[in-house]
């Protein structure tokens, strides 16, 4: 999927930075008996209760960051790659008590979902050889870090292979990657991570030295995916390494072919089902080792709206959602909620076009302190425009409960966000789609819309 990575994401050598020898590192193992499987660390067990990680801004807000967490009863970090902060997120999380499962990154074989990076595990022999000790390098780096709880090589990359012998070239060389990781630390279990079970095959028969096995996972998928494991005939344990509501991708498009995106209400009860009822059992039976939630950021985009903890300094559902399924402790007053948007017709006013748009809010949820719109174009150009959300302006319409809202110069749906946020700090978001007429969407003022 495409998050909006943090400057851990990088896999670049960004300075050689020395660890604090304050605390001796911990150990983690992983124990089978009677068919079942167990993390330990010290000796203790250990069910990682995670999110995964890109921050609230900065590392300055990395301590931050950690203690809140912490609070809300999460226990284990998941990072995509290593960076030039790195240590920073390492040092916050163990002063509060928090594991990172440390990713380290592999190119993709195309672009995708991950980024725009092309790499041919087929052929490019010297590449693989800097990946391999670049990746050796951070684990050299950062294996006596106290917080580390295990090394999660490479995110989606079977996935975003173009064909089955580059799904092959990599399984090998991932291979040789764990081999040589573990040579250099025995003391931390080494995962791989990709979409569903994509990557099952390639990993049962390519990739034997992992201890477990990384799933990203969204929406109802996760009550079947212990299932599809079973058939699979997986015997190793896994983690789910990334979850949340259902995502663009399987989501059912509406009629503007845009996909509709879940309630703020299913997004939270997405997360505390998937923990409570789908995962639950299979922590129990030795089988599953833990969840990460995706995500703790406060990027205002389209992915952070959809699955983000976050949208600047505002609180989504996913947010009370973490706290419900890790501690059982529900929120303290209704969340604001938008039932619904709704767009009825448009009307040029001088160079600008105007939809009539209604917005519903639940009556019985907190009053929000003002509304305001903004749009989300799938159809731009660029990576980068697809995922932007920019604010759009707006007025009060004639009724109670409608607005004017002036709409961006663009050709093609567009998704429609209204955005309300409560006296308590928490955003609610309802969507839905428009389309101009095409004559309209010509006629309208260039940059119409610009944040």
């Amino acid at each position: 999927m495409t998050p909006a990575r943090s400057t851990l994401l990088g896999c670049a050598l960004l300075g050689a930075l020395l660890l604090p020898p304050a605390t001796a590192a911990a150990r983690t193992v992983l124990l089978q008996k009677d068919g079942q499987w167990q993390l330990q660390v010290d000796g203790r067990a250990y069910v990682a209760r995670g999110v995964t990680f890109s921050g609230s801004s900065n590392s300055r807000a990395y301590e931050q960051d950690c203690a809140r967490l912490a609070a809300l009863g999460v226990n284990t970090l998941r990072t995509w790659g290593t960076g030039s902060e790195t240590h920073l997120l390492l040092d916050a999380a163990h002063k509060h008590g928090l594991k990172v499962l440390v990713g380290l990154w592999m190119r993709h074989g195309q672009p995708g979902a991950e980024g725009d990076d092309t790499f041919d595990y087929t052929r490019d022999t010297g590449g693989m050889k800097k990946q391999l000790e670049d990746t050796l390098t951070q684990v050299r780096r950062f294996k006596g870090h106290p917080a580390v709880l295990a090394w999660g090589v490479g995110n989606e990359v079977i996935l975003n292979s173009p064909h089955d012998a580059a799904k092959e070239a990599y399984a090998r060389f991932l291979e040789k990657v764990v081999r040589e990781i573990k040579q250099v630390d025995a003391d931390h279990p080494v995962i791989s991570v990709d979409a569903w079970t994509l990557a099952v095959p390639w990993w049962e028969k390519h990739v034997p030295s992992l201890d477990a096995y990384g799933l990203n996972v969204y929406g109802g998928g996760i009550h079947m995916l212990p299932s599809e494991l079973a058939k699979a005939g997986v015997r190793k344990p896994w983690f789910v390494t990334e979850f949340g509501a259902q995502g663009e991708w399987d989501a059912p498009k509406d009629a503007h072919g845009v996909p509709r995106e879940p309630t703020d209400e299913e997004k939270y009860a997405a997360i505390v089902d998937g923990w409570n009822n789908a995962l639950a059992p299979h922590v129990k039976a030795g089988r599953c080792l833990g969840l990460f939630v995706f995500n703790y950021g406060a990027s205002f985009d389209h992915t952070g709206l959809w699955l983000g903890m976050l949208s600047g300094t505002a609180t989504r559902p996913a947010w009370h959602a973490v706290r419900e399924a890790y501690t059982g402790q529900k929120p303290a007053t209704p969340l604001p909620r938008i039932a619904a948007v709704s767009v009825h017709g448009a009307e040029r006013e001088g160079p600008s076009t105007w939809a009539r748009v209604r917005v519903d809010v639940e009556d019985s949820a907190p009053k929000l302190q003002g509304l305001s719109f903004a749009y989300n174009f799938r159809g731009a150009a660029t990576r980068h425009e697809r995922d932007e959300v920019r604010r759009l302006d707006a007025r009060p319409g004639p009724a109670p409960g409608t607005w004017r809202v002036r709409m961006p110069a663009v050709r093609g749906a567009i998704k429609l966000y209204a955005l309300g946020k409560d006296a308590a700090g928490n955003l609610a978001v309802a969507t839905t789609s428009a389309t101009l007429p095409l004559a309209m969407a010509e006629a309208a003022r260039p940059g119409d819309g610009a944040p």
